[in-house]
């Protein structure tokens, strides 16, 4: 018996497993998210595995993460939302239910113990400070009073002026202690190791349009700050070093980034101040991870860790479309392989004497935690056993020459099927960042329907170093899209597809890319063009960093936005006429909604009829990832509906002509009841 194809609804049975936390006693404590149907929301609790047990729950909550293992391997610290907002909750690990720490917060994160396991420092919504605050939220009305930038967030909605600050509970009751104060936000807390002080980041020194973070040290006995950064570039999850003399952090100092073109680093600087040095640079690659996948937010910055004896410090390091864990030496002379291979590594914690557990993705596997020791590494969750009834297919990666002879990495999942079948070419958004070897549940249910999926890194994607993502800087739609179309030579050359039934789609940067090349060449059958960039000029006005695009771009707005419109692709969108799909989201606030409506409008107005829009509600710029699950599927359907339709996979039957057909199940899916 074959097994059945993945289809979008079986988005409602995916369980991702993330954020491991090490135990003294051996135990793997985790995440395990879930989309619930009913509701239309992500759930999460938290689970425990030894290796070589089954996975058990922990707790009984459904909007339950962010777990943290006291020093001492008594307690386990969370964030919980229990119907009263966002609070933290101590579990004993003997045994015995959680209890609450603390009020309630709007927002709260960051949990870090205390070296004594004494204490919890975290980051909360801070009360409104009308003498510092440059926003004024009258909440009555909704009405707001706005005196600089930013006033919007993709993650946090539009702003009130309320700030992220740190905080510090002690763990046998009483009130928070608030430890910064000011316009500014405050984030990823680590305390010294005699447990007097905490690094924070911060912006508190960012001007309104910058792109930068600072590392500070707060003395809490004295209330004494220092600051360790010269406000020279990004700065994120800093550790102290077991000896207390340096904190390990990622960033650079290229100045301003907002898109990631330079290389995140993994920075030491002495704890009292001093001189930075990198212990990544010699790689020329990232201590991040900077791979796609399609089922949980983009990316990660894990936080460095101090080996024992702080011989060598811990991080991601991401390569060439993969994600692993790197040792680098402490003086910066060498560094070596934890865990690599072809997957994504995109979270880890370290419990000691060479053990890691971390989460990873590979091309056939959405999400599992693994741990790793002097026995080897094995696989200690089973998250998804269902997948065994869906038919999945393995990429193959290939190499093709861009225009001038440059290597690209092109990622080729087949339909199956005897004779030329369709495909869609795939651009990743960012444009800083980059596909890989991670599972991307659209381009499996694509391939389930007959049509296979391309998909590459073209320059201006990360992890193949400086000089390859900076490629591009001022030059979007001209090395890049030459490099896209490489790519579609490559499909061509390497796999057995229709010539005239390949697609094109893209979002956000391949957004913009999709409708830059629609404009421009006559290759391509049909195209999804989601959440794009297709008008500079309002991207760099009416979004929450858009005016980073000046700098990305290679047009500065002291022309009236003269040359900002002329590196648009609505500059060229009266010449799209192959069958166009735009979808969109209300609340995006990194590509506003009025980027599809422009493009849409314009179509429909010049009377391109093979030009149809899906615009959901509710959810930010993150939609395909992390947004209500309902939208999710529906977009699925949507983008397959629409190329079934246009590039005529065989045995596999177009959707009705009429409004709302690109929502219906597939023929595929259960037909289960409408919620």
């Amino acid at each position: 018996m074959s097994a059945a194809p993945l289809v979008p609804s079986d988005l409602f049975r995916l369980a991702l497993p993330s954020d491991p936390q090490y135990a003294p006693d051996g135990r793997i404590f985790y995440v395990l998210q879930t989309n619930d149907e009913a509701s239309d929301e992500r759930r999460s609790a938290i689970w425990s595995v030894r290796p070589g047990a089954a996975a058990l729950p922990f707790t009984a909550g459904t909007k339950d993460r962010m777990p943290r293992v006291a020093p001492d391997g008594k307690a386990l610290a969370f964030v919980a939302d229990r119907g009263e907002g966002n609070r933290i909750y101590v579990a004993p690990l003997g045994g015995g239910e959680a209890r609450p720490l603390g009020p309630a917060f709007p927002t709260l994160g960051d949990l870090a113990w205390s070296p004594d396991s004494r204490s919890l420092a975290f980051v909360a919504k801070a009360p409104h400070d009308p003498a510092t605050a440059r926003i004024a939220y009258d909440e009555r009305s909704g009405a707001r009073h706005i005196r600089a930038l930013p006033f919007k967030s993709d993650d946090d909605g539009l702003l009130d002026g309320c700030r992220k600050h740190l905080y510090t509970i002690a763990l046998d009751g009483g009130e928070p202690v608030r430890r910064t104060a000011g316009d500014f936000d405050v984030a990823v807390p680590a305390w010294s190791p005699d447990g007097s002080e905490i690094a924070y980041v911060a912006d508190a020194d960012t001007p309104e349009t910058g792109f930068f973070e600072d590392l500070y040290v707060v003395t809490l006995a004295t209330r004494d700050v220092r600051k360790l950064t010269a406000s020279r570039g990004p700065v994120a999850s800093p550790s102290f070093s077991r000896d207390g003399k340096e904190i390990a952090f990622l960033g650079h100092e290229r100045g301003d980034d907002a898109g990631g073109r330079f290389n995140i680093e993994l920075l030491v600087v002495p704890a009292s101040g001093g001189t930075i040095r990198s212990l990544s640079a010699p790689l020329d690659r990232s201590a991040v991870d900077f791979v796609i996948c399609d089922v949980r937010g983009v990316g990660g910055q894990q936080a460095p860790v101090w080996a024992e004896g702080d011989a060598e410090v811990f991080a991601l390091l991401s390569d060439a479309g993969t994600c692993g864990i790197a040792a680098f030496a402490r003086d910066g002379a060498a560094h070596r392989t934890i865990a690599g291979g072809e997957r994504d590594i995109f979270g880890f914690s370290y419990g000691g004497d060479g053990r890691f557990a971390f989460a990873f993705t590979a091309p056939l596997v959405p999400s599992e935690i693994a741990a790793f020791d002097a026995s080897g590494e094995r696989v200690v969750t089973a998250s998804n056993p269902w997948l065994a009834e869906r038919t999945l297919r393995a990429s193959r990666r290939v190499r093709v020459p861009a225009a001038d002879g440059t290597p690209l990495a092109l990622w080729i999942l087949d339909a199956g099927g005897g004779g030329a079948t369709p495909f869609v070419l795939q651009v990743h958004g960012g444009p800083h960042t980059a596909y890989g070897f991670a599972f991307m549940l659209e381009f499996q249910i694509l391939a389930a329907h007959g049509i296979g999926v391309a998909f590459g890194n073209p320059r201006g994607s990360q992890t193949y170093g400086h000089a390859f993502a900076d490629a591009i800087t001022g030059d979007w739609g001209g090395v890049d899209a030459a490099d896209v179309l490489a790519l579609a030579d490559g499909l061509l050359a390497n796999a057995n597809a229709d010539p005239a039934r390949v697609g094109l789609a893209g979002g956000s940067y391949g957004g913009f890319m999709t409708t830059w090349l629609l404009g421009r060449e006559k290759r391509f059958a049909a195209g999804v063009s989601m959440r794009a960039v297709n008008d500079f000029v309002s991207e760099v006005g009416a979004t929450d960093l858009g005016w980073f695009l000046e700098g990305e771009v290679g047009a500065p707005w002291t022309d009236g936005g003269a040359a900002l419109f002329a590196k648009s692709p609505m500059r060229r969108a009266h010449d799209i006429d192959a069958p166009l799909l735009v979808e969109h989201s209300e609340r995006d606030y990194r590509c506003a909604i009025d980027q599809g409506e422009q493009l849409f409008t314009l179509l429909r107005r010049l009377g391109r009829g093979v030009t149809e829009f899906v615009r959901f509600t509710g959810d930010g710029h993150g939609l395909s990832r992390t947004g209500k699950p309902r939208n999710r599927v529906l977009r699925l359907r949507a983008i397959v509906h629409w190329f079934v339709r246009h590039l005529r996979p065989e045995g596999v039957a177009p959707p009705g002509d009429v409004a709302g057909a690109l929502f219906a199940p597939l023929a595929t899916e259960p037909q289960l009841p409408v919620p």
